[in-house]
């Protein structure tokens, strides 16, 4: 039993380290790399960020019961709601500091669960707990709006099931938008108005790969807590979270990343080329009187830039 958690926590000892021609190429490979490597690390996040997720479970889990047991028209009430909400709110902490780590994984840097989740929860609780309010909320809006015009389509006219499949389609590219907006949380550092603006325009731009990495992620999850809900404990939250921030790295390379880097490297040269400009400048005119403007030294310099990404 020993050697097991040794293994756990430690690996495999008789697995050789790698070599650098043996390293991931592109994320794709590094995914099946670091979920290979990280494995049992996976469980252990998964075990303990369930725990946060526990109330809104069983309160889901209760009302469940009670609608098996009413007539079979009956639904979730506002009731439901409004205790879910709080739920939620327990679980937006917990959620940016699990994404950190995960984050950290799926760029195969190093990260270690507890401390490393709990800074990540210290750093951005604020803006979590308003972004799951902001979730929770939308998810009560979207389903009771479906509820109504669903109504609507049956009693009076067909015509209602159009606004009914547009709230649909808006809130399957609201929830496809959360693969983007607890990642861009945890590493940069923008207001959650920006972060929504962003995940909104990441989702659009990547339609087709965002359904499918949804579709793949949402479907571990439902198969997770189909059987019984024990695999959701076990590893059917943090293996879909895996995934989804693995292609958001991917996306923030491609458009975010890019961009910062672009921008670190022009400053870098106009800074550069004012001071060769300036030490031309003071040879030529060593005598004179002048006052030197900026140098054209541009106002947005390379600390601004790099104090948005979080380490």
């Amino acid at each position: 039993m020993g050697k097991f958690f040794n293994r756990m926590y430690y690996g495999d000892p008789r697995k050789p380290d790698l070599n650098p021609e043996d390293m991931p190429d592109n994320r794709f490979e590094l995914f099946f790399t670091v979920l290979q490597v990280r494995f049992w690390k996976l469980i252990q996040l998964n075990l303990m960020y369930s725990v946060f997720w526990i109330p809104a479970i069983l309160w889901t889990y209760m009302q469940g019961v009670m609608i098996a047991h009413m007539d079979a028209e009956a639904v979730l009430g506002l009731d439901y709601f409004l205790i879910l909400i709080p739920c939620f709110l327990i679980a937006g902490p917990a959620t940016a500091g699990v994404t950190y780590v995960i984050r950290n994984w799926a760029r195969d840097e190093h990260a270690w669960i507890f401390s490393d989740f709990k800074d990540a929860w210290k750093e951005n609780w604020k803006e979590s707990l308003l972004i799951m309010l902001i979730n929770s909320v939308a998810l009560m809006l979207f389903y009771t709006a479906l509820f109504v015009y669903t109504q609507l389509a049956v009693r009076d006219s067909q015509w209602y099931l159009i606004p009914r499949y547009l709230i649909l389609m808006m809130g399957i590219i609201f929830a496809m938008m959360n693969m983007f907006i607890f990642p861009m949380l945890v590493t940069y550092k923008l207001k959650v108005r920006q972060i929504y603006k962003n995940a909104f325009i990441f989702t659009i731009v990547e339609l087709p790969r965002t359904v499918l990495m949804f579709a793949i992620s949402a479907g571990i999850f439902y198969l997770s807590i189909r059987f019984y809900i024990i695999p959701m404990f076990i590893i059917g939250i943090t293996l879909p979270m895996l995934i989804s921030v693995s292609y958001a790295n991917w996306v923030f390379d491609k458009y975010l990343n890019k961009n910062i880097q672009d921008a670190k490297a022009r400053d870098t040269e106009d800074i550069g080329d004012s001071i060769a400009e300036d030490d031309e400048t003071k040879e030529h005119d060593a005598t004179s009187d002048d006052t030197i403007g900026n140098n054209g030294v541009t106002e947005y310099n390379v600390d601004d830039i790099s104090n948005e990404v979080i380490d």
